[in-house]
Formats: C-alpha cells, sequence, structure tokens
C-alpha cells in the first residue's frame, strides 16, 4: 500500500522532472520522486547538516553514523556545535586545496602526484 499526499516544488524542478517522465526515464512524477527518495535511504544517512555557504546558498551534507560519531567528537573537542565544526572543516579544507593548487611546484614530480598530496595529506 502507498501513502498519497501532496508536495510542492519549484518549476524548475517540476519541468525538469516532467522532461524526465517524458523521456520515459520515470513513468510519473511519482515515480520520479519515490526513486530518488529510496537513492537517499540507501546512503544510511544519520544527520543531515545544511551549510549556509551565503545568503540564498544553502548545501546539504549527509552523513552516516560514523561521520557523526567524528564530528561529534571534534566538536567536543572545539568546544562547537557540530554544524560549525562541519562549516569550520570543510572551509580549511577547501582554503588548504586553493593553498596548494596556487603554490608553484617546489618538488620534482608530475601533477598527478601533487594532486595526490593535496587530496591525501
Amino acid at each position: 500500500m502507498k501513502e498519497r499526499f501532496t508536495i510542492s516544488m519549484d518549476d524548475d524542478l517540476a519541468l525538469w522532472l516532467d522532461r524526465l517522465c517524458d523521456e520515459k526515464i520515470f513513468s510519473s512524477r511519482s515515480h520520479g520522486i519515490e526513486f530518488c527518495v529510496k537513492q537517499i535511504k540507501k546512503m544510511s544517512i544519520e544527520k543531515v547538516v545544511l551549510l549556509h555557504w551565503g545568503k540564498e546558498e544553502v548545501e546539504p551534507v549527509f552523513l552516516s553514523k560514523k561521520n557523526v560519531q567524528i564530528l561529534t567528537r571534534i566538536s567536543k573537542d572545539l568546544n562547537l556545535n557540530p554544524e560549525d565544526t562541519l562549516g569550520v572543516l570543510l572551509y580549511k579544507e577547501l582554503e588548504s586545496i586553493s593553498k596548494n593548487i596556487r603554490e608553484p611546484e617546489k618538488e620534482k614530480g608530475n601533477k598527478e602526484e601533487n594532486l595526490r598530496k593535496v587530496f591525501f595529506e
């Protein structure tokens, strides 16, 4: 048995969903919405944190149970709430990546080796 309910969505999203239905990717709007929700459920999400990057920029971050445990531990160490801690961690990592990309190559090696250092240090 399926539960019926009503949703509202932005016109551009509804048009996009309708286009996918027209292309026979989904049989109906309901099928498309149900498919997307099932995909999110498969991710074993424990918590969703909304990061506010700017006035109109909000991005969800999906956290597994293990991610929540790690974030909670770091939050306690930093004496911040989990949402602020996640923002700080992301900002610091993006800042680090940006800095490493801008610095001229100081070491010998190819670009692939240098990219590995950026992402896995």
